[in-house]
């Protein structure tokens, strides 16, 4: 089977400057800055994730091959195509009733919007918000979100195999964030050979496990399949490996993700009958120590020559984790 690129559609990329032909194809821009504040009517969702290296300001998803409606509202932005929705909301927490309520909340909301707009299937979701290790109400904030977001997809009916590729990332303060990627077309998604299954982590990580996929492959028409990779962290099994350490841990992460892309490639293959070739198109990655920066961008730049990366400050889901990765690539035969 062959597949040609359709060199104009959905496309990811980190910029410094924007180019005034992006203006027409923007699904949305993403601000990396220090502190996530957003409102009404402005033209990029503000992330709160502080960029650690180069001129790199944010991030963009383009699609000059789609017609575009866009849309905000006083805690929304939208974007949608024939054949896709990008949705953000966020919360000023100061206003709302705890961490777990908040999630739940912005998530119902995001599941309705999804369906009622017709696009009911989440391939991608984003998570950042304040103090992610820190203790609320006797649980750590974390497990609260993980909480919120279980209640949510259970009242929706969201079924394990449908659970999106997803991060969860601690910024420096400000709004929680949440925002999507769903479809009209069901994507796959996949869990890694050497991980357990997050949604099946044992109750010492939390009354409810977080509820995400590993990776998920979205191929909409006349495009080539886009594989969406969860954040991904030195965890074996369930368990953290080298908690703390450094280096032992870049190694652990960049197999993983190895490992993971592996796993793709040959369950594409069984099903359609060709080895895929993965190309990276976008990764970025979550630093929790700055100083730390030297050592993880060397070893991350000599796995990954020539891809398009960010680095930017941001608390992992579990205290003992120093770095996480995620990214898209593409699959070509």
């Amino acid at each position: 089977m062959d597949m040609v690129a359709n060199p104009v559609a959905l496309n990811c990329r980190y910029y410094d400057i924007l180019e005034e032909h992006e203006a027409d194809a923007c699904v949305v821009r993403l601000s990396f800055d220090a502190r996530c504040a957003n409102r009404e009517g402005v033209d990029s969702v503000s992330t709160g994730l502080l960029p650690l290296d180069g001129s790199i300001v944010g991030e963009l998803f383009t699609d000059a091959a789609a017609r575009i409606a866009r849309g905000c509202g006083a805690h929304s932005y939208w974007a949608e195509t024939d054949q896709y929705l990008l949705l953000a909301l966020w919360a000023d927490e100061a206003d709302e009733a705890g961490l777990a309520a908040t999630t739940e909340r912005l998530y119902r909301e995001l599941l309705g919007q999804t369906r009622e707009r017709g696009y009911p299937h989440l391939v991608r979701v984003w998570n950042y918000f304040a103090d992610i290790n820190g203790e609320e109400q006797g649980l750590e904030r974390y497990r609260q979100f993980c909480l919120g977001r279980f209640d949510a997809f259970a009242a929706a009916d969201i079924a394990e195999n449908q659970f999106p590729s997803a991060c969860a990332l601690g910024h420096r303060g400000g709004d929680l964030l949440i925002y999507a990627l769903a479809s009209k077309t069901p994507p796959h998604h996949f869990e890694n050979p050497r991980q357990a299954s997050a949604y099946h982590y044992p109750s010492e990580y939390g009354p409810r496990s977080p509820s995400f996929a590993r990776a998920s492959l979205l191929s909409l028409p006349g495009q080539l399949p886009k594989l969406f990779v969860s954040g991904t962290a030195s965890v074996v099994g369930f368990v953290t490996l080298h908690p703390y350490s450094l280096s032992e841990q870049i190694t652990v992460t960049l197999e993983n993700l190895d490992l993971l892309l592996a796993h793709v490639a040959q369950q594409y293959a069984s099903a359609m009958g060709d080895l895929p070739l993965l190309q990276a198109e976008v990764i970025k990655i979550y630093v929790r120590n700055a100083a730390d920066l030297g050592e993880i961008k060397m070893r991350v730049e000599q796995a990954y020559p020539q891809v398009p990366a960010v680095y930017v400050a941001a608390d992992i889901c579990r205290a003992d984790l120093l770095l996480e990765i995620d990214g898209i690539w593409n699959l070509s035969v």
